[in-house]
């Protein structure tokens, strides 16, 4: 299988990682950006084909589309000069619908899988949730899976769910680095040295993230273990709770959908 990889930022770079780590071979991938210093440092670092120029996917069976969606209306016309209706594409621009992927890449019934990583995913610790087109098989879907999983966990939803999970999990790291962030400067304020601060807020949270994952208990009962009746941890919540944190954070998630729906409509 020949995959070629259109647009090599941090995600584009990190899915190529996973893939040569856990599934294809340097020979087997060729990579597109339009930035020349980006093709220079892709092509020195794995030792793939890497080109600026779009016809350099012509012979691939699978395009992945790491282009940023305000740049799909010049670059999808360019990539469907260049591959035919066997194309598998996935694509994981947020907001861009697989019927705007088909219908400007100009080939009929294209198969499209919709994807939706994160950022962890530089690390192998992602989580992807994937959608299939009009036009995509669960044969399709199969073979994303596969590819994806090469970078963390995979979750498959219908597509009009997949801004739901870009607002999740897809924006999820920055939610976890600005509670992070918020808690060392609340830490700092009540005295506190940064240093000190940085130490039990990172630890904590990854320290929690460990025992989440290890635990046989769910999330909800995880917490109550630490909130003791009339203690310190209940006084908190209670405070967070008294702020409608959970009306926060269902308003937040719905910002986050509503710009995704807006980037499709522009």
């Amino acid at each position: 299988m020949k995959i070629g990889i259109v647009g090599t930022g941090n995600m584009g770079e990190a899915i190529l990682k996973g893939l040569l780590n856990n599934v294809v071979s340097a020979q087997d991938i060729v990579c597109v950006d339009k930035v020349q210093a980006s093709v220079d440092h892709i092509s020195q670092r794995y030792q793939v084909v890497c080109s600026t120029e779009i016809s350099a996917i012509k012979d691939c069976d699978v395009v992945v589309l790491g282009v940023k969606p305000q740049n799909m209306d010049e670059v999808l016309p360019l990539i469907g000069k260049h591959i035919n209706q066997n194309t598998l594409i996935i694509s994981i621009a947020v907001g861009l619908t697989s019927s705007y992927i088909v219908k400007n890449l100009g080939i009929t019934n294209a198969a499209v899988v919709r994807a939706m990583p994160n950022t962890p995913a530089l690390v192998g610790k992602g989580v992807t949730g994937l959608a299939k087109g009009e036009f995509a098989t669960a044969e399709h879907l199969a073979i994303a899976k596969n590819l994806l999983a090469a970078v963390g966990q995979v979750v498959v939803v219908e597509e009009n769910l997949i801004d739901v999970v870009a607002a999740t999990s897809g924006s999820g790291p920055a939610y976890y680095f600005f509670v992070t962030e918020l808690l060392i400067e609340s830490a700092v304020k009540h005295g506190l040295t940064r240093d000190v601060a940085q130490v039990l807020v990172e630890n904590t949270f990854m320290g929690s993230s460990a025992l989440f994952e290890s635990s046989a208990d769910d999330v909800v009962e995880l917490r109550r273990k630490v909130t003791s009746p009339q203690g310190t941890t209940q006084a908190a919540i209670e405070f967070l709770e008294s702020k409608d944190l959970k009306g926060i954070w269902e308003n937040a998630l719905g910002a986050a959908i509503k710009r995704a729906e807006e980037i499709s409509k522009n």
